[in-house]
């Protein structure tokens, strides 16, 4: 099976500008800001992308790491300091 790369291409920046668009939403709708735990802020982002995005599957695990949880190993939980909740809002 050949691929025509050019198809690829514009597929990839398809892809990217629904990224930037689902980003720009996600800022719009206020999701992510102080005392919003990641679970929360993943939970509305996904019905955010459905939602808005029509995005039924995923190609890669999502997820969301905020404040004290942002620079730890991810654990498969919210495992940082703290209660996983975001205290300095940078967004």
């Amino acid at each position: 099976m050949e691929f025509d790369e050019s198809v690829r291409a514009a597929e990839l920046l398809q892809a990217q500008a629904r990224a930037t668009a689902l980003f720009e939403e996600i800022a719009g709708a206020g999701i992510l800001g102080p005392g919003v735990r990641d679970s929360e802020a993943s939970r509305a982002i996904t019905e955010l992308a459905a939602d808005r995005f029509g995005v039924q599957e995923y190609w890669h695990k999502r997820i969301v790491r905020s404040g004290p949880n942002t620079l730890q190993p991810y654990r498969g939980r919210s495992s940082g300091p703290g209660d996983g909740r975001r205290r300095h809002c940078l967004c």
